[in-house]
């Protein structure tokens, strides 16, 4: 898949970049939603109830938690993705910087959001997979 073409300008790859960055994490929360589903139907199974590791209250509340802050982000990378149109509008490069700073910013939020999920999604397969290993 050839992403850049030559003929480009700067502009133009730099937006398919943004673009490229709102459709991954859109994909990413999206599969976040039905993993966080998933596990919370696993840990709620009777026979799963009375392992300890995998009973525990405190993993439930930390995977609904995850759960709103996935729904969260979902909604505001919505509404980040329709306000960072507003760069086609611009014609200057203070105009541009705003929107970059914008999504600089994002990227660091949610960015450390999925980070986190990850560190509970292997902690979750680690305690899964002890389970299964008994």
């Amino acid at each position: 898949m050839n992403l850049l073409n030559k003929f480009y300008n700067q502009d133009t790859i730099q937006h398919q970049f943004l673009n490229r960055d709102i459709k991954l994490w859109r994909e990413e929360l999206e599969g976040i939603e039905e993993e966080i589903h998933f596990f919370k139907n696993f840990l709620e199974v009777p026979q799963n109830r009375t392992n300890q590791e995998l009973s525990s209250e405190k993993l439930l509340l930390k995977l609904t938690e995850k759960r709103l802050e996935n729904a969260n982000f979902l909604s505001l990378l919505s509404n980040f993705s329709i306000k960072l149109e507003g760069i086609n509008e611009c014609d200057n490069i203070q105009c541009e910087t705003f929107y970059f700073n914008d999504f600089v910013n994002f990227k660091i939020q949610i960015e450390s959001f999925l980070s986190q999920y990850r560190k509970l999604k292997k902690n979750l397969f680690l305690k899964i997979n002890s389970h299964f290993k008994k």
